[in-house]
């Protein structure tokens, strides 16, 4: 870089970066209007993980509209659009997920998903229960914003609209592991990335944590294999649905009993538990499946363990067969906030925020596939508050209640705004 340009990018970094944030509050009234426009259409339409067809043609549709250069169909469905600015600087990566949860939405909002489809040989209804119609959006309006202003954006934005956070359907692959496989960071080589999520908290707070900051979440499944019989005949049978019983009560004393966890929390939970056809027959087969989360490697290959245990103990008592699978449909690993990224990026979020900020010292139990991306190069993921204002306590995230309060999701895009025009610069 010659010394004239570096003069001037000194001056536009004391300069330019006050008219930027002057015009977003300018804008902000308007853009946002459509960010809300744009959320409550994705939330009335839905779309399953590895199946967000109607969702990313929106999005490659609106991205297009800007100039904004797009690549589609990475990991079936991933939307990335780049806004080359127009200044010398970092490449910088912003993510949303798109994809919504096989549930049926007790809203009554008026935009509420009335959608239905099979999933797992059920049907199920499809809601964004877990908020990723309100990440969409606030990507969609930050892009608006930045392709607006890219003669006065040091670097290049990587805009990262990703597929099936939630996990791809079984036999699959699919998610942010599918899009680095496919070499999506070779080719835009960002040297760091930015997330958010929306969740249960005070209305337009920002919070983050420094280090791990969600779990590391694995999926098992245990097949129960009986004899059937008789409903009036239960000595001819071996019950499937008595030895589930028995390995959830034991599945239940692991956390509680079995395992120290003063140090290193974690959790097992039961999900699905199915068996069964009618009320006067003893089945043959039964299944659980449930999740694990944990945030240390050795923690979880102990509660493996247990898990095994206990499913042999199940097996010897009942008689039944029983055959224990974990990680279904892959591993999500630990989710890592670089702790000095966080560091330099407090004062960006506060500002961004007006001081509704707070850095939280507790990791979530939730998990993330973000992991994956922050895995790679240094990343940042916080969280978003968007209960309505004066709500301390409302439904969280894959509730068919959830709702996103609307008027929070303008501190989200400020505040990956903000983090595009201040990094690296404090």
């Amino acid at each position: 870089m010659n010394k004239l340009m570096l003069f001037f990018v000194l001056i536009f970094s004391t300069y330019g970066f006050s008219d930027l944030k002057q015009d977003l509050d300018r804008q902000l009234e308007p853009l946002m209007e459509k960010v809300i426009s744009w959320r409550h259409d994705i939330h009335q339409n839905p779309e399953l993980s590895n199946r967000e067809y109607r969702t990313a043609k929106k999005i490659a549709v609106h991205l297009k509209s800007l100039g904004i250069k797009v690549e589609t169909k990475i990991a079936y469905t991933g939307v990335v659009g780049l806004i080359e600015g127009g200044l010398p600087g970092p490449t910088i990566a912003l993510r949303a997920d798109m994809d919504a949860l096989p549930v049926i939405e007790k809203t009554g909002l008026p935009f509420a998903s009335k959608d239905k489809t099979k999933y797992l040989g059920q049907t199920v209804g499809i809601m964004h229960a877990c908020g990723h119609d309100a990440h969409v959006a606030i990507l969609m309006g930050v892009a608006e914003f930045l392709s607006q202003n890219k003669d006065q954006i040091k670097g290049n934005i990587v805009l990262i609209f990703q597929p099936a956070e939630e996990g791809p359907p079984e036999g699959e692959n699919g998610g942010a592991k599918m899009m680095l496989e496919e070499g999506l960071f070779e080719k835009y080589d960002p040297e760091v990335i930015f997330g958010l999520h929306v969740g249960n908290g005070p209305h337009g707070y920002v919070s983050v944590v420094s280090g791990p900051a969600m779990a590391a979440a694995s999926t098992y499944r245990i097949k129960v294999k009986g004899v059937q019989a008789h409903g009036s005949r239960p000595w001819d049978s071996i019950d499937p649905v008595m030895a589930s019983v028995e390995l959830i009560q034991g599945l239940n004393t692991i956390v509680s009993r079995r395992i120290n966890i003063i140090n290193n929390p974690a959790v097992v939970s039961v999900g699905i538990i199915r068996s069964g056809t009618r009320g006067n027959i003893i089945p043959e087969d039964a299944e659980i499946q449930g999740t694990i989360r944990t945030f240390d490697p050795e923690l979880r290959a102990e509660i493996y363990d247990e898990i095994r245990q206990i499913a042999s103990g199940v097996a010897l008592g009942t008689g039944a067969q029983i055959d224990v699978e974990f990680d279904v449909g892959g591993f999500y690993p630990v989710t890592y906030n670089n702790p000095d990224l966080v560091a330099k990026l407090i004062p960006t979020l506060k500002e961004a925020t007006d001081n509704k900020f707070f850095l939280s010292k507790t990791p979530s139990t939730g998990a993330e596939d973000f992991s994956f991306f922050s895995d790679r190069i240094p990343g940042m993921y916080f969280w978003l508050g968007v209960n309505a204002p004066g709500v301390e306590n409302a439904p969280g995230n894959h509730s068919p209640y959830f709702v996103v309060d609307d008027g929070a999701l303008d501190e989200g895009l400020k505040s990956l705004i903000y983090l595009v025009l201040e990094y690296p610069e404090k």
